[in-house]
């Protein structure tokens, strides 16, 4: 009888096991499926922005944005730096930019540009709704921009405005024409303090926004505001200055949950990508400032912040790739001066490998600058995590990255169950096996030439806790490293 039960458990058992490899290898591939059926660079749609450009400055960095072949750009705000209420000199400084060769050529290869204001190119610094200038200073900037004299933005006060670029809705906010008064500091070091009461929007944006939300079909939404959105720290102009205004905001995506939503935005000479959550919606915004000059000191807290502070001059390009469950996005900070990558951000977060979109976008571009973050389950160790618990030190190196990385490769190769999935200059991406149950585990490698260092990323696939297998397995890899 004792025979008969364990023999019959041993074929549950072995069942339970078949069903459990089953499970896993369907989930792994459905993990792949989504970022697979995006297979060309063509298909890509970007979409390049940027702020902050001081006219009477070099223009060359248009020569650097016009090789990502945007379909469109968007000024967000300081487009001039006019700071006058004198409309002649206003109309000169648009002039001045119109007639610099690089600016010229940039707008004869790009098939769209738009864009908003912010202060100084409204005329007078950190001013709202009592500027005398203000229709005067609107009709230039959209003569600028050249819209038609038909459009719906010279018909009503303001120079909000939406467009449709392919599947993506472009909605540009206006947050200078009605935005009320900006209070005193209440605490030290600050610029302004939070006017509990103020607006601004204004009523009639507020609706028109709300349309264009709510009777979007497009696959994704690009929301512009010429200052920053989602900061609560720093003191100078933000929306957190009219905390209504920013809260209204907040839930009113969190209400209509428009698909695939980017905030963006200028003003602050300094670019990062930040994020905050409302009901459980997570809401992003990518910050790109400024063109021809930056806060090169900026040091400040933002705890909204999930990228570096990029401190030089840079530009924003907003990627977007079809898939059969929607578009996805991979956002880039890029400096002016030299095409670097500072930052980015791969969306929606979770549902797509940043590193294969950034190869998908970038094919020719063969240097990995970032690893994937660690999703919010256990089941990963990363040097380039945020969390404590997942956080572990590089691997240093001596000599060059090539010699590192060809001793990384013998070390991983003397391991069982390995397999080598892809190379690239600084990358390395292999997949390694567990026993008994075969679950297949993502190890990456980045090789980082200027820290000497090795980052890298170990995951599970599937399944929540991993039980320590991936922090285990990356000590017993630095340990061989470290003693080859």
């Amino acid at each position: 009888m004792l025979k008969k039960i364990l023999s019959v458990v041993a074929v549950i058992s072995l069942v339970f096991l078949i069903y459990l490899v089953g499970k896993a290898f369907k989930s792994q591939q459905a993990d792949l499926a989504d970022i697979g059926q995006v297979t060309v660079a063509d298909s890509v749609l970007t979409i390049a922005f940027g702020s902050c450009n001081r006219q009477d400055e070099s223009q060359a960095f248009w020569k650097t944005i016009a090789t990502h072949e945007p379909a469109a750009w968007l000024w967000l705000g300081d487009n001039i730096y006019a700071d006058t209420d004198d409309t002649d000199e206003m109309a000169e400084d648009y002039a001045e930019l119109e007639s610099a060769p690089e600016y010229r050529a940039f707008v004869d290869q790009v098939p769209a540009i738009y864009g908003t204001w912010d202060d100084h190119d409204y005329g007078s610094n950190d001013a709202g709704r009592d500027w005398p200038i203000k229709e005067e200073a609107k009709r230039l900037m959209l003569d600028f921009l050249q819209v038609p004299p038909n459009a719906e933005v010279r018909q009503r006060e303001g120079v909000y405005q939406s467009y449709l670029v392919e599947d993506v809705r472009v909605i540009l906010l206006d947050t200078r024409y009605f935005r009320d008064t900006l209070s005193p500091a209440v605490r030290a070091g600050d610029r302004y303090g939070p006017n509990e009461e103020g607006g601004m929007l204004g009523a009639a944006q507020w609706t028109w926004l709300r349309n264009e939300l709510q009777q979007s079909n497009a696959r994704a939404h690009v929301i512009a505001s010429s200052i920053q959105v989602l900061p609560t720290d720093h003191g100078y102009e933000k929306w957190a200055l009219f905390p209504r205004e920013r809260e209204r905001l907040m839930q009113l995506l969190a209400e209509l949950k428009p698909a695939l939503p980017i905030l963006i935005s200028g003003d602050r000479h300094l670019a990062e990508i930040m994020v905050d959550t409302i009901q459980g919606f997570p809401v992003y915004e990518v910050t790109s400032s400024g063109l021809t000059h930056s806060y090169e000191a900026a040091r400040e807290a933002n705890d909204k912040r999930i990228s570096d502070l990029v401190t030089e001059k840079n530009f924003g390009l907003l990627h977007f790739l079809p898939t059969a469950s929607g578009l996805r996005l991979l956002a880039e900070v890029r400096s002016v001066e030299d095409n670097d990558l500072l930052a980015s951000l791969a969306l929606p977060e979770g549902a797509v490998n940043k590193a294969e979109l950034t190869r998908l976008v970038h094919p020719n571009d063969r240097m990995q600058r970032e690893l994937k973050p660690c999703p919010d389950s256990p089941n990963c160790v990363s040097t380039q995590s945020m969390q404590a618990s997942k956080q572990r030190a590089p691997i240093p190196f001596t000599g060059s990255a090539t010699e590192a990385k060809a001793k990384l490769k013998r070390v991983i190769g003397d391991m069982s169950r390995t397999e080598l999935v892809s190379e690239e200059e600084n990358y390395l991406h292999y997949t390694f096996k567990t026993w008994p149950i075969p679950y297949v585990d993502d190890v990456e490698f980045l090789i980082d030439a200027d820290e000497k260092v090795i980052h890298y990323r170990s995951a599970s696939r599937v399944g929540h806790s991993d039980l320590g297998v991936n922090s285990r397995r990356m000590k017993k890899v630095v340990a061989a490293y470290e003693a080859d």
